[in-house]
């Protein structure tokens, strides 16, 4: 069975266009365990991203903070906001995705619902996400009408578009009005940082089978080593290296399952000084060793 795989440009923005240009919002039925390593690496997309559990628990990262999801509980997520998404235990994780263009939403950009409603939070980067928990009754009523989404979406009657699209707008009015409070601390996005980010991913994903100096990613966006870590860790939870471990060890899957390299061939394709260090990363991330991972796979399917 073909695993399933996010697609990233060199900067971990995603391709994958959600919905039509007509109908620009699409539902998921998504279980980790469908994703090579039971996770979502890092990615953004300029679409509003509502994660509803239907079992089991994810644990997302999001910049430095890490949110255990569960079934009840629900994460909306911000546009052009870096988020990776892993399994904590041996147990499926499955969950609904909703996808939906902003301007899907309100309408016309500099209309009162854009600028009153939902300017607080789209562009307000002190809100990365909002976590909704399953003791508020708010967020009872928000998944309530999400389930409704749900349905509609996967019969697909007619007018079912203009009925989602009611549902959504009184998803957010629920969502926006009972997280109003955070909303006063605004603070403008950062544009650049974000552009800053995507030039040391593109870097580091287009690099990766070469020895990288943090000297030599520092340079690529004009800051100092110091600074350059730091900016890196605040965008996506991760420090440099673990990002380019676990990236190496991703790429490295392909080769793997080819079963035609030795562990030293790979380890060399990939970037990795030594097939010890390559099998060690290797166990980290997918918990068995190189060796043993097609054999564990054909046993898990």
């Amino acid at each position: 069975m073909a695993m399933r795989k996010i697609l990233v440009d060199e900067t971990n923005r995603e391709l994958c266009e959600h919905g039509t240009a007509g109908f620009p919002m699409t539902v998921n039925h998504d279980d980790l365990w469908a994703f090579e390593g039971k996770s979502v690496p890092i990615h953004w997309h300029n679409d509003l991203e509502i994660s509803v559990p239907r079992e089991g628990e994810a644990i997302y990262q999001v910049y430095q903070k890490s949110y255990t999801v569960r079934p009840g509980d629900a994460l909306v997520l911000n546009r052009n906001v870096p988020h990776s998404c892993h399994s904590p235990n041996s147990s499926h994780a499955r969950y609904s995705t909703f996808l939906a263009r902003p301007d899907f939403i309100y309408g016309e950009f500099g209309s009162d619902v854009e600028r009153n409603c939902f300017r607080p939070f789209l562009q307000n980067s002190a809100v990365p996400c909002i976590f909704l928990n399953e003791e508020n009754a708010c967020t009872q009523k928000v998944i309530q009408k999400l389930n409704e989404v749900e349905e509609i979406f996967d019969q697909k009657s007619y007018c079912y578009e203009l009925k989602i699209k009611g549902l959504l707008c009184e998803v957010y009015s629920l969502i926006l009005c009972e997280h109003q409070k955070e909303f006063t601390k605004f603070v403008p996005s950062n544009q650049l940082e974000l552009e800053r980010l995507e030039q040391m991913l593109n870097y580091l994903n287009t690099h990766f089978e070469s020895v990288i100096s943090l000297q030599e990613l520092a340079d690529q966006v004009h800051l100092s080593r110091e600074v350059c870590c730091r900016l890196f860790k605040k965008m996506t939870g991760k420090t440099v290296t673990g990002y380019l471990e676990e990236y190496r060890v991703n790429r490295s899957l392909s080769l793997v399952q080819s079963s035609q390299y030795s562990m030293i061939q790979i380890a060399d394709m990939t970037g990795f000084s030594n097939a010890s260090r390559f099998a060690q990363a290797f166990r980290r991330q997918f918990g068995c060793n190189p060796g043993e991972y097609n054999s564990l796979k054909r046993q898990n399917v």
